[in-house]
């Protein structure tokens, strides 16, 4: 009588469950990766919305505001409607975060943008500071 080699149903069952647990361990570990991805695509849409907010300063006038929002005020983008490039930056970090962008805007060319992401608030100003707060009332990064 031959003998017939191969796996018994438990050592099938066996690889199985290991292959079942790493899969389920790898599936957990690509969550934070993609939150940390999101993050970074945030911080640089912000960083280019600075940027657009300095091409528009210089295009318009030193003494130009950049809109009429308050400190504090949600924004809508109402503030970028005369800049196409700043209203598809403001769109694509509204479309990525649950809260609207935080936009303080001065009288004088002064802005503080801020939104909360999953890594904690974002927030960039007139001044060159970008940080992990939200905006000051004296529309800058604290």
């Amino acid at each position: 009588m031959q003998k017939i080699k191969g796996f018994t149903l438990i050592e099938l069952l066996v690889v199985i469950a290991i292959i079942g647990i790493l899969s389920g361990l790898i599936i957990v570990s690509m969550n934070g990766a993609q939150n940390s991805a999101k993050d970074a695509r945030i911080k640089a849409a912000m960083d280019q919305m600075r940027s657009v907010a300095e091409i528009y300063k210089m295009n318009t006038g030193a003494g130009t505001s950049y809109g009429t929002a308050g400190p504090g005020v949600q924004g809508d983008g109402a503030n970028f409607s005369g800049v196409t490039d700043g209203l598809s930056l403001y769109n694509d970090v509204d479309s990525l975060t649950a809260g609207a962008i935080v936009l303080n805007i001065a009288a004088t060319p002064a802005y503080c943008f801020s939104v909360v992401m999953n890594s904690g608030t974002n927030c960039v100003d007139s001044a060159g500071k970008v940080g992990i707060v939200a905006c000051g009332a004296d529309t800058a990064c604290p």
